[in-house]
């Protein structure tokens, strides 16, 4: 069976392609600002590499959120696009939770943090597996980091993501025993894996069923509930 991932949720998207558990091949660009340009273009290079049509997909997994809303959107609509198109399941997979996973030979548990702008982190804790598992601990929120970090439970766990490096002087502060990678939002792999897990264990959905996970309002929301308080 092949899958498709899609990523334009995180600041290190694309698309990759795997053949059940096994990654085939990545197409990265980390300009989030131009996945609407080459998205549709990344999927059409990476099928070609494997002289695979989209036909011949059985499978979708695509970052559900949180992240950029711009980006959300656009892989969203592409990927609800091709399975009613095509009738084919779905997947949608937290950028957290993929992230989490990303480091599950390093530890247990481990707390993606993912720059939220605004001096604010979208974060969240795990316990991951390697049997294709993340089981969350502390909720998916959004936060400045010191007030997100002071109110993790107290066991050790490892955090990464571009959120952890930005912010690393303040984990250090506040966890000073845990651990801290320095790492990007890379996670085009893990949705992979997590989407072959998913369908394994029949944890998808149809196009109908997928919903963005945002976390929090967009801006023009809270441009609006600012203008009316």
């Amino acid at each position: 069976m092949y899958f498709l991932a899609v990523d334009t949720a995180t600041n290190s998207g694309g698309v990759a392609l795997a053949r059940n558990a096994e990654l085939i091949g990545t197409v990265q660009i980390k300009r989030p600002l131009e996945y609407s340009e080459h998205l549709l273009s990344q999927v059409e290079f990476l099928l070609g590499q494997f002289e695979l049509a989209l036909e011949e997909i059985d499978a979708f997994v695509v970052a559900s959120g949180p992240g950029s809303f711009t980006g959300l959107r656009i892989g969203m609509a592409t990927v609800k696009g091709f399975c009613q198109s095509l009738d084919r399941p779905v997947s949608g997979v937290s950028t957290l939770e993929a992230l989490a996973y990303r480091f599950r030979h390093v530890s247990h548990r481990v707390a993606p943090m993912i720059d939220a702008r605004r001096q604010q982190v979208f974060g969240a804790v795990y316990e991951v597996d390697e049997g294709g598992k993340a089981l969350l601990i502390d909720p998916e929120r959004v936060e400045p980091p010191a007030r997100w970090l002071a109110t993790l439970p107290g066991e050790r766990c490892l955090f990464v993501g571009d959120g952890a490096q930005m912010f690393a002087s303040t984990v250090a502060s506040l966890r000073s025993k845990d651990l801290l990678i320095r790492s990007d939002n890379t996670i085009l792999p893990e949705l992979c894996l997590l989407g072959y897990h998913r369908f394994v264990r029949g944890e998808v959905g149809d196009a109908g069923s997928l919903t963005a996970n945002y976390v929090r309002p967009s801006d023009a929301e809270l441009a609006i509930a600012d203008s009316t308080s």
